[in-house]
Protein backbone atom coordinates (compact mmCIF):
# COMPACT_ATOMS: atom_id res chain seq x y z
CA UNK A 1 0.00 0.00 0.00
CA UNK A 2 1.31 3.23 -1.11
CA UNK A 3 1.02 6.52 1.54
CA UNK A 4 1.37 10.25 1.16
CA UNK A 5 3.48 11.86 4.01
CA UNK A 6 2.75 15.50 5.40
CA UNK A 7 4.44 17.71 7.65
CA UNK A 8 2.30 18.47 10.53
CA UNK A 9 0.52 21.74 10.33
CA UNK A 10 -1.96 23.59 12.87
CA UNK A 11 -4.96 22.43 10.96
CA UNK A 12 -4.06 19.10 10.80
CA UNK A 13 -3.64 18.36 13.84
CA UNK A 14 -7.73 17.41 14.23
CA UNK A 15 -6.53 13.98 12.13
CA UNK A 16 -4.51 12.80 14.61
CA UNK A 17 -7.43 12.35 17.31
CA UNK A 18 -8.95 9.05 15.91
CA UNK A 19 -5.57 7.40 15.46
CA UNK A 20 -4.48 8.37 18.67
CA UNK A 21 -7.68 6.46 20.24
CA UNK A 22 -6.92 3.43 18.16
CA UNK A 23 -3.61 3.47 18.75
CA UNK A 24 -3.68 4.08 22.52
CA UNK A 25 -7.34 2.99 23.12
CA UNK A 26 -8.57 5.97 25.03
CA UNK A 27 -9.85 9.45 24.25
CA UNK A 28 -8.22 12.99 23.34
CA UNK A 29 -9.55 16.60 22.21
CA UNK A 30 -8.53 18.30 19.33
CA UNK A 31 -8.10 21.51 21.75
CA UNK A 32 -5.74 19.11 23.93
CA UNK A 33 -3.60 17.81 21.54
CA UNK A 34 -3.30 21.28 19.87
CA UNK A 35 -1.95 22.85 23.24
CA UNK A 36 -0.05 19.57 23.87
CA UNK A 37 1.85 20.22 20.60
CA UNK A 38 2.03 24.18 20.81
CA UNK A 39 5.89 24.38 21.74
CA UNK A 40 5.79 28.34 20.71
CA UNK A 41 7.81 28.88 24.00
CA UNK A 42 10.41 26.65 22.67
CA UNK A 43 10.31 29.15 19.50
CA UNK A 44 9.34 26.13 17.18
CA UNK A 45 5.84 23.92 17.17
CA UNK A 46 4.85 21.13 15.79
CA UNK A 47 7.34 19.19 14.85
CA UNK A 48 6.55 15.73 12.81
CA UNK A 49 5.22 14.03 10.19
CA UNK A 50 1.83 12.12 9.33
CA UNK A 51 1.18 9.05 7.06
CA UNK A 52 -2.36 8.96 5.38
CA UNK A 53 -3.52 6.21 3.50
CA UNK A 54 -5.53 6.25 0.11
CA UNK A 55 -9.13 7.56 2.02
CA UNK A 56 -6.95 10.33 3.40
CA UNK A 57 -6.78 8.90 6.70
CA UNK A 58 -4.27 9.23 8.90
CA UNK A 59 -2.83 5.79 10.01
CA UNK A 60 0.55 6.78 11.80
CA UNK A 61 2.59 9.56 13.21
CA UNK A 62 5.86 10.46 14.61
CA UNK A 63 6.49 13.65 16.15
CA UNK A 64 9.07 15.47 19.11
CA UNK A 65 8.02 17.93 21.36
CA UNK A 66 10.67 20.72 21.68
CA UNK A 67 12.00 22.60 24.56
CA UNK A 68 15.10 24.02 26.30
CA UNK A 69 17.87 21.88 28.13
CA UNK A 70 20.51 24.23 30.11
CA UNK A 71 24.01 22.85 30.27
CA UNK A 72 26.81 25.11 31.58
CA UNK A 73 25.20 27.93 32.27
CA UNK A 74 23.58 27.59 28.29
CA UNK A 75 20.20 27.20 27.35
CA UNK A 76 20.03 24.99 24.03
CA UNK A 77 16.53 23.26 21.71
CA UNK A 78 16.36 19.98 22.38
CA UNK A 79 13.05 17.93 21.82
CA UNK A 80 10.94 14.68 23.29
CA UNK A 81 10.32 12.09 21.42
CA UNK A 82 5.98 11.39 22.28
CA UNK A 83 2.31 10.32 20.94
CA UNK A 84 3.91 8.11 18.71
CA UNK A 85 1.49 5.57 16.87
CA UNK A 86 0.49 3.72 14.34
CA UNK A 87 -2.76 2.05 13.21
CA UNK A 88 -3.62 -1.43 14.14
CA UNK A 89 -4.53 -2.33 11.12
CA UNK A 90 -0.86 -0.46 9.00
CA UNK A 91 1.47 -1.67 11.55
CA UNK A 92 4.58 -3.84 10.36
CA UNK A 93 4.72 -1.45 7.50
CA UNK A 94 7.89 0.56 8.01
CA UNK A 95 5.67 3.68 8.66
CA UNK A 96 7.30 4.47 12.21
CA UNK A 97 10.94 4.37 11.18
CA UNK A 98 10.00 6.02 8.14
CA UNK A 99 8.66 9.51 9.91
CA UNK A 100 10.73 9.53 12.10
CA UNK A 101 13.59 9.79 10.07
CA UNK A 102 12.17 12.33 8.27
CA UNK A 103 11.48 14.22 11.42
CA UNK A 104 15.09 13.99 12.76
CA UNK A 105 15.88 15.37 9.53
CA UNK A 106 13.66 18.61 10.00
CA UNK A 107 15.09 18.26 13.59
CA UNK A 108 18.53 18.97 12.35
CA UNK A 109 17.23 21.43 9.72
CA UNK A 110 14.92 23.74 13.03
CA UNK A 111 19.07 23.31 15.36
CA UNK A 112 17.40 20.95 17.77
CA UNK A 113 20.14 19.48 19.20
CA UNK A 114 19.22 15.96 20.04
CA UNK A 115 15.92 14.16 20.88
CA UNK A 116 15.16 12.28 24.00
CA UNK A 117 12.69 10.16 25.67
CA UNK A 118 10.81 7.30 27.48
CA UNK A 119 10.14 4.21 25.62
CA UNK A 120 8.54 1.57 26.56
CA UNK A 121 9.10 -2.09 26.18
CA UNK A 122 7.03 -2.11 22.65
CA UNK A 123 8.25 0.69 21.13
CA UNK A 124 12.33 -0.04 22.94
CA UNK A 125 13.09 -2.36 20.13
CA UNK A 126 12.26 0.04 17.04
CA UNK A 127 14.26 3.01 18.58
CA UNK A 128 17.38 0.93 19.72
CA UNK A 129 17.89 -1.05 16.61
CA UNK A 130 16.10 1.03 13.88
CA UNK A 131 16.52 4.92 14.86
CA UNK A 132 20.47 4.18 16.63
CA UNK A 133 19.27 5.75 19.53
CA UNK A 134 21.31 4.85 22.90
CA UNK A 135 19.89 3.83 26.08
CA UNK A 136 21.96 5.45 28.52
CA UNK A 137 19.37 5.66 31.78
CA UNK A 138 16.76 4.30 33.53
CA UNK A 139 13.46 5.89 35.29
CA UNK A 140 13.02 4.56 38.14
CA UNK A 141 10.05 4.71 40.57
CA UNK A 142 10.00 4.57 44.69
CA UNK A 143 6.48 4.82 46.89
CA UNK A 144 6.03 6.02 50.49
CA UNK A 145 2.75 4.73 51.93
CA UNK A 146 0.51 7.21 53.13
CA UNK A 147 -2.24 5.98 56.14
CA UNK A 148 -5.75 7.25 54.97
CA UNK A 149 -8.54 5.14 53.44
CA UNK A 150 -8.42 4.79 49.84
CA UNK A 151 -10.56 6.27 47.11
CA UNK A 152 -11.36 2.12 46.14
CA UNK A 153 -12.88 1.70 49.78
CA UNK A 154 -15.04 5.37 49.72
CA UNK A 155 -16.32 3.24 46.46
CA UNK A 156 -16.85 0.59 47.78
CA UNK A 157 -18.46 1.30 51.03
CA UNK A 158 -20.16 5.14 50.03
CA UNK A 159 -20.19 4.84 46.53
CA UNK A 160 -18.05 7.48 45.71
CA UNK A 161 -17.32 7.91 41.65
CA UNK A 162 -14.36 8.58 39.98
CA UNK A 163 -15.75 12.03 39.24
CA UNK A 164 -16.38 12.83 42.80
CA UNK A 165 -12.81 12.13 43.59
CA UNK A 166 -11.23 13.97 40.61
CA UNK A 167 -12.94 16.90 41.84
CA UNK A 168 -12.64 16.84 45.21
CA UNK A 169 -8.80 16.84 44.66
CA UNK A 170 -8.46 19.08 42.12
CA UNK A 171 -10.51 21.77 44.59
CA UNK A 172 -8.05 20.56 47.90
CA UNK A 173 -5.00 21.35 45.39
CA UNK A 174 -6.21 24.50 43.68
CA UNK A 175 -6.89 25.56 47.48
CA UNK A 176 -3.11 25.22 48.19
CA UNK A 177 -0.68 28.10 48.59
CA UNK A 178 0.23 28.66 44.56
CA UNK A 179 3.68 27.67 44.09
CA UNK A 180 6.48 29.75 41.85
CA UNK A 181 8.67 28.23 38.99
CA UNK A 182 11.82 26.66 40.30
CA UNK A 183 15.07 24.88 38.39
CA UNK A 184 14.97 21.18 37.92
CA UNK A 185 16.24 19.49 41.21
CA UNK A 186 18.51 17.36 38.79
CA UNK A 187 20.53 20.26 38.24
CA UNK A 188 24.27 19.98 39.20
CA UNK A 189 27.31 20.71 37.34
CA UNK A 190 27.84 19.28 34.12
CA UNK A 191 24.57 17.76 34.19
CA UNK A 192 22.66 18.43 31.28
CA UNK A 193 19.03 19.34 32.34
CA UNK A 194 15.42 20.51 31.38
CA UNK A 195 15.45 24.05 31.54
CA UNK A 196 11.86 24.87 34.16
CA UNK A 197 11.46 28.30 32.92
CA UNK A 198 8.25 30.04 33.57
CA UNK A 199 7.00 29.61 29.98
CA UNK A 200 7.98 25.70 30.55
CA UNK A 201 5.67 25.51 33.41
CA UNK A 202 3.27 27.80 31.56
CA UNK A 203 3.29 25.31 28.56
CA UNK A 204 2.67 22.28 30.96
CA UNK A 205 -0.66 23.36 31.62
CA UNK A 206 -1.94 21.13 29.02
CA UNK A 207 -2.07 18.20 31.36
CA UNK A 208 -3.96 18.84 35.14
CA UNK A 209 -0.97 19.08 37.58
CA UNK A 210 0.06 21.93 40.37
CA UNK A 211 2.49 24.05 41.18
CA UNK A 212 2.18 24.41 44.89
CA UNK A 213 3.64 25.73 47.75
CA UNK A 214 4.09 23.35 50.49
CA UNK A 215 5.83 23.47 54.46
CA UNK A 216 7.72 26.54 52.54
CA UNK A 217 9.09 24.31 49.03
CA UNK A 218 7.71 24.81 45.89
CA UNK A 219 6.42 21.29 44.53
CA UNK A 220 5.10 19.88 41.08
CA UNK A 221 2.57 17.27 41.50
CA UNK A 222 -0.12 15.54 39.87
CA UNK A 223 -2.50 13.16 41.48
CA UNK A 224 -4.81 10.24 40.47
CA UNK A 225 -6.59 7.22 42.18
CA UNK A 226 -3.44 5.13 43.81
CA UNK A 227 -0.73 8.25 43.87
CA UNK A 228 -0.25 11.81 44.72
CA UNK A 229 2.96 11.98 41.70
CA UNK A 230 5.13 14.22 42.93
CA UNK A 231 6.72 15.22 39.47
CA UNK A 232 9.78 17.75 41.27
CA UNK A 233 10.53 19.49 44.58
CA UNK A 234 12.81 22.30 44.99
CA UNK A 235 16.52 21.97 45.68
CA UNK A 236 16.90 21.91 49.51
CA UNK A 237 18.18 20.30 52.73
CA UNK A 238 17.00 16.82 53.63
CA UNK A 239 15.51 18.09 56.85
CA UNK A 240 13.54 20.74 54.48
CA UNK A 241 12.48 17.81 52.17
CA UNK A 242 11.15 15.52 55.19
CA UNK A 243 9.14 18.45 56.65
CA UNK A 244 7.66 19.50 53.22
CA UNK A 245 7.02 15.43 52.69
CA UNK A 246 5.50 14.88 55.58
CA UNK A 247 2.45 18.01 54.71
CA UNK A 248 2.19 16.40 51.40
CA UNK A 249 1.44 12.90 53.43
CA UNK A 250 -1.91 15.14 54.85
CA UNK A 251 -2.70 16.06 51.98
CA UNK A 252 -2.51 12.29 50.25
CA UNK A 253 -4.75 11.36 53.11
CA UNK A 254 -7.42 14.02 52.71
CA UNK A 255 -7.71 13.21 49.22
CA UNK A 256 -7.67 9.47 49.93
CA UNK A 257 -4.93 8.49 47.89
CA UNK A 258 -2.75 5.86 49.64
CA UNK A 259 0.63 6.44 48.60
CA UNK A 260 3.28 9.12 47.11
CA UNK A 261 4.85 8.48 44.65
CA UNK A 262 8.77 9.69 42.68
CA UNK A 263 10.20 8.69 40.10
CA UNK A 264 13.31 9.82 37.80
CA UNK A 265 16.55 9.73 36.54
CA UNK A 266 19.10 7.37 38.99
CA UNK A 267 21.53 8.94 40.59
CA UNK A 268 19.98 12.47 41.04
CA UNK A 269 19.46 13.94 44.90
CA UNK A 270 16.12 13.58 44.75
CA UNK A 271 16.30 9.87 43.28
CA UNK A 272 18.89 9.52 46.43
CA UNK A 273 16.96 10.95 48.75
CA UNK A 274 13.79 8.73 47.71
CA UNK A 275 15.68 5.61 47.27
CA UNK A 276 16.64 6.02 51.75
CA UNK A 277 12.85 6.56 51.98
CA UNK A 278 10.87 4.39 50.14
CA UNK A 279 9.98 1.68 48.66
CA UNK A 280 11.26 0.97 45.32
CA UNK A 281 8.86 -0.20 42.27
CA UNK A 282 9.07 -2.95 40.12
CA UNK A 283 8.25 -0.17 36.84
CA UNK A 284 10.97 0.77 35.16
CA UNK A 285 11.29 2.99 31.74
CA UNK A 286 14.65 3.28 29.31
CA UNK A 287 15.77 6.46 28.71
CA UNK A 288 17.36 7.14 25.81
CA UNK A 289 18.14 9.31 22.81
CA UNK A 290 19.57 10.40 19.45
CA UNK A 291 22.17 13.01 19.44
CA UNK A 292 22.82 15.34 16.29
CA UNK A 293 25.30 18.05 17.40
CA UNK A 294 27.19 16.55 20.46
CA UNK A 295 27.55 20.02 22.13
CA UNK A 296 25.21 18.42 24.92
CA UNK A 297 26.47 15.09 26.41
CA UNK A 298 23.42 13.49 25.87
CA UNK A 299 24.37 10.14 28.44
CA UNK A 300 24.80 12.73 30.90
CA UNK A 301 20.94 14.36 31.11
CA UNK A 302 18.90 13.39 33.83
CA UNK A 303 15.35 13.61 34.17
CA UNK A 304 12.39 14.05 36.99
CA UNK A 305 8.59 12.88 36.57
CA UNK A 306 7.49 16.29 35.63
CA UNK A 307 9.93 16.07 32.49
CA UNK A 308 7.70 13.70 30.80
CA UNK A 309 5.29 14.76 28.33
CA UNK A 310 2.70 12.94 30.19
CA UNK A 311 2.51 14.76 32.86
Amino acid sequence: MSYQIHQLTEEKVKDLVPLYENAFGKKITERAFQQKLDTNFAGISRVGYTAYDLNGDAVAFYGVFPCMAHYKDQTYLVAQSGDTMTHTAHQGKGLFTMLAQKTYDLCKEQGIHLVFGFPNNNSYPGFVQKLNWIHFDTIEAYALRVKTLSFYRMHQWFNWSEDTFYKRGHHILSNCKKGQPFPSSCKQDGVPVIDHSSDFFNYKTYEKNYLIEVAGLNCWVKFNSEYLLVGDMQMAEEREWDRTLDHLKKLAAKMFIPHLRFQGSTNTPLANYFQKIGQKLEATHAIGGINFSNIIPLEKMKFTAADNDTF
